[in-house]
């Protein structure tokens, strides 16, 4: 029965140390996901801030043109 004892507590042993292995890699899995998750939020933050910047610089010129157009019909008044 010893040996019976001692194979049995290797086989739960084994299995432990499997099921301990596939724990730290699906937890590896779900980093390298979060990973990933993570990088496309920075992409999506960088190309929100392009898009903000191209905005900006084409509200500037628009206000350049407003501007301009007001001036224009000013002069064209005191005239």
């Amino acid at each position: 029965m010893g040996v019976t004892s001692g194979l049995s507590n290797m086989i739960t042993g084994g299995a432990g140390s499997l099921s301990q292995l596939s724990g730290a890699m699906g937890g590896a899995d779900f980093m390298m996901e979060m990973q990933g998750v993570k990088n496309e939020m920075q992409q999506n933050q960088v190309a929100k801030a392009k898009m903000d910047a191209e905005y900006q610089r084409i509200n500037g010129i628009a206000d350049s043109q407003a501007q301009a157009g007001s001036a224009a019909a000013q002069v064209k008044i005191s005239y």
